[in-house]
C-alpha cells in the first residue's frame, strides 16, 4: 500500500521572537514495515543551520535553528511511504514469548526502558492481571483482549493539545484520545512483562474525512517477532495501514516538533492541514 501524504504545520506570533534551536521529527521509519519513496521539507524562514541525525530510539531528527527574528514558523512535509506487511501475525513468537509475563533474559539490557511504569496504580494492574488471567496467561490473547476492551469500552474523543492522561484517569474515565488509549494500552503491557512503546504517524482511516490529523498507537515487541502494532482506537492489530514517524518509551519522544522561543509577552497560535492518498490497496 502506498500512502502520499502532505503535512502543513504553521505557526503564528503575535510579535517577532527568537526561535530556538527545534527539533524536527516528520522522516518515516525505514524497517521491515515500511519504506520511504521520497520526502521533502521545506522550512519558512530559511533556517540558518540543519543537521539531520538518529536518536537513541533509532527516530530520524532534523535540528534546525536560526539567526534572525521572525513572526511565523512554517514546516511544509511531503512525503511517499510503501507498507510493506499485509499480515499482522506474520511471525512465530520464540518460546520465551508465548507466555506471560515474557522472562526477557537475552535482550534484558535494551528492553529495560520499555518495562518501566509509566505512572504504577493499583487499579490499571489489576484491570491488566485480570485480563491476563482470562487469557490464562497466553500473550497474544492477552494482546487482542486489551486492544479490543480498549476499542469497545472507552469513547473515543479527540484532542489537538495536551499531554497524554495518565494510565489512571483514563481507565476511571473510560474515556480519552488516541495517545491516551495508547498510553494505557502500554502501561498495562508493562505491568504483565510485555515491552512496549508509544508510536507517532499516520493512519489510512477514513480517506473522505475533512480534517485528517496526526494518529498515535502502541507497539510491543515480542522475541520472534519484533516490534508489532496494535491500535486500540481501532481495535485492530496493525499490519499496512499505519505508517510510522516516531516511536519511543515516552510520548513525548514522538512530537513532531519541540524546541524553544524567546519573546516577551509573544503569544502563539498553531494550525495545521493534513491529506492523505492511499493507492495499491
Amino acid at each position: 500500500m502506498q500512502f502520499n501524504i502532505q503535512h502543513s504545520t504553521h505557526y503564528r506570533y503575535s510579535r517577532a521572537v527568537q526561535l530556538g534551536p527545534q527539533l524536527l521529527r516528520f522522516y518515516p521509519r525505514n524497517d521491515g514495515s515500511q519504506r520511504v519513496i521520497n520526502f521533502q521539507l521545506t522550512i519558512t524562514p530559511a533556517p540558518a543551520g540543519r543537521d539531520d541525525q538518529l536518536d537513541f530510539e533509532g527516530n530520524r531528527v532534523t535540528q534546525v535553528w536560526f539567526d534572525k527574528e521572525t513572526d511565523h514558523f512554517d514546516i511544509e512535509v511531503m512525503m511517499q511511504v510503501e507498507t510493506l506487511r499485509h499480515n499482522a501475525f506474520d511471525f512465530m513468537l520464540a518460546p520465551e514469548a508465548a507466555v506471560l509475563p515474557i522472562k526477557h533474559v537475552e535482550d534484558f539490557i535494551f528492553t529495560q526502558g520499555y518495562l518501566e511504569r509509566i505512572e504504577p496504580d493499583d487499579t490499571v494492574t489489576a484491570f491488566a492481571n485480570e485480563l491476563c488471567v482470562a487469557a490464562s496467561n497466553d500473550t497474544l490473547g492477552f494482546l487482542n483482549s486489551l486492544n479490543e476492551q480498549l476499542f469497545a469500552n472507552f469513547k473515543h474523543i479527540h484532542r489537538d493539545t495536551g499531554s497524554p492522561q495518565s494510565p489512571a484517569h483514563t481507565l476511571q474515565s473510560r474515556h480519552g484520545a488516541c495517545r491516551d488509549l495508547t498510553v494505557l494500552f502500554i502501561d498495562c503491557c508493562r505491568s504483565e512483562g510485555i515491552a512496549a512503546r508509544f508510536a507517532s504517524g499516520y493512519q489510512k482511516g477514513d480517506l473522505l474525512s475533512e480534517r485528517r490529523h496526526l494518529h498515535a498507537w502502541p507497539e510491543v515487541y515480542l522475541p520472534g517477532a519484533g516490534w508489532r502494532g496494535f491500535d486500540p482506537t481501532h481495535g485492530k492489530a496493525i499490519a499496512d495501514t499505519h505508517v510510522v514517524i516516531a516511536a519511543a518509551a515516552h510520548a513525548g519522544e514522538t512530537m513532531p516538533v519541540t524546541g524553544s522561543l524567546n519573546g516577551e509577552g509573544a503569544t502563539s497560535t498553531l494550525n495545521y492541514s493534513l491529506q492523505i492518498q492511499v493507492s495499491g490497496e
